[in-house]
């Protein structure tokens, strides 16, 4: 079907004046949801490591690390990348269970800065890197997922090499071997998740991404139909058969950031719908912690593939636990970035509102995503006077499906964000994401994130 080919094509094509304005919207509310994220990573436990790896490299470069300075473009997209996925409250794709931005856009960054490119330059390549990650990503799912791989890392990757090939200009041949390369640098299991290697696998894949851009443009060879064949990518990376290259040529949606939706709380996508049904049964009838004696969620069997940590002591297993994610809307009726830290997880109030909830798997509730699972659940709550309350919800919340206001997206990312700035540079780089596609503004933007 020459997919590798029409994919380099799309690539090296599209340009600026080809996005439509809705889709240039929301890419820029997707990279504030991000760049706020980043900014709060960087002073996680998780982006001391990384921020410690790359001083004891004596690392040097104009690539910004957002909240710690600067490095060549690789480690900048690698720092960034990691930073952006630590809490796990970064966006996914509605229609398949990948986290775009995490590796899209730290490589759209890194690469921007080190040709001074311009921010419209940034955009676009943001935009045909998560086009990229979500035609591969639909490529060969289920089974990539199913068979133990971490979808956002190593299909992230591809829309990395995307990002970084149209920002240095590569023409379609360039981009061919580009995505050959990145075909070998795709990494990442899933027996990783819920530990610190999680959001690594993340950086890896954006830096990862650069890298292989870079090394394609100085004349590395590498296959140039790297999905197609017996030993391609797409049979490779999935299994009984199941590579679905008209998902690359002919995808669902013609620009993929409109599938992008953004999370409400730190947690894994498919808990939120759950969440959110429990936020709005305790809001509703103005229950606390005591007046709760037990909560059933109903949900896909499916989800139970990832969401398993059903007794998480820290935060990094309770960002993919059920338990927690209901325990702590439960205990607080909201989750953020203040509730996903170690001591929070282990506290014993946290544990009691843990207690209380209870998961009846089914199969395919309300009908299955067309990816891994269904993101849908029902919350049933039985009060200790002996009432029951019960709500549903068949999406998640924050999708273009399920809309939230725009201040739930506002309050998120000034929370991330003045944990290392303060709020006049908070608004200040809302302001500047808001206009990134004028002249002079990327410049700005990297100005005030480089902050420390």
């Amino acid at each position: 079907m020459n997919e590798t080919h029409q994919l380099a094509e799309r690539v090296s094509d599209v340009t600026y004046e080809d996005i439509p304005d809705e889709a240039i919207d929301h890419a820029k509310r997707s990279i504030r949801n991000f760049v706020g994220l980043t900014l709060h990573g960087s002073i996680h436990p998780v982006g001391e490591t990384v921020g410690s790896y790359l001083e004891a490299l004596g690392v040097e470069g104009d690539a910004t690390i957002i909240g710690r300075g600067s490095a060549d473009p690789t480690r900048a997209a690698f720092a960034n990348g990691t930073f952006g996925h630590v809490l796990e409250y970064d966006d996914t794709f509605e229609s398949v269970v990948i986290h775009p931005s995490c590796t899209a856009f730290p490589a759209a960054l890194a690469t921007a800065e080190s040709v001074d490119a311009a921010g419209r330059d940034l955009l676009t390549g943001y935009v045909v890197g998560a086009d990229v990650i979500f035609r591969v990503g639909r490529s060969v799912a289920p089974t990539h997922w199913q068979s133990g791989w971490h979808a956002t890392a190593t299909i992230g990757v591809f829309g990395a090499t995307a990002a970084a090939a149209s920002i240095l200009g590569l023409e379609t041949e360039v981009t061919e071997r580009a995505l050959g390369l990145a075909g070998s640098f795709s990494s990442g299991l899933k027996k990783n998740i819920g530990t610190q290697a999680n959001p690594i696998h993340c950086g890896h894949a954006a830096g990862s991404g650069v890298k292989a851009a870079l090394l394609a443009r100085e004349g590395a060879e590498a296959d140039n139909a790297i999905f197609e064949g017996e030993y391609g990518y797409g049979n490779v990376a999935t299994r009984e058969g199941r590579y679905d290259p008209s998902d690359i040529t002919e995808p669902t949606v013609e620009w993929a950031i409109l599938d992008n939706a953004l999370k409400p709380y730190p947690t894994g996508v498919v808990v939120h719908s759950a969440m959110e049904s429990l936020r709005s049964i305790l809001e509703r009838e103005d229950l606390k912690p005591d007046d709760v004696k037990r909560i059933t969620a109903e949900v896909d069997e499916g989800v139970l593939d990832t969401i398993d940590q059903h007794d998480p002591q820290n935060a990094m297993a309770a960002v993919v636990s059920y338990e927690f994610g209901l325990g702590a809307i439960l205990r607080n009726r909201d989750v953020g970035i203040n509730e996903l830290t170690d001591e929070y997880v282990r506290d014993p109030d946290t544990r009691r509102a843990m207690a209380k909830v209870h998961l009846d798997p089914r199969s395919e509730l309300f009908g299955t995503a067309e990816a891994e699972a269904s993101y849908g659940a029902r919350v049933t709550v039985e009060t200790v006077d002996g009432r029951t309350f019960e709500a549903e919800m068949r999406s998640a919340p924050g999708g273009a499906s399920n809309p939230l206001p725009e201040a739930r997206w506002i309050e998120k990312f000034y929370a991330c964000a003045e944990t290392v700035l303060d709020r006049s540079s908070s608004e200040h780089l809302s302001e500047t994401i808001d206009r990134i596609d004028e002249q002079g503004a990327l410049e700005e933007l990297t100005a005030i994130v480089e902050q420390r």
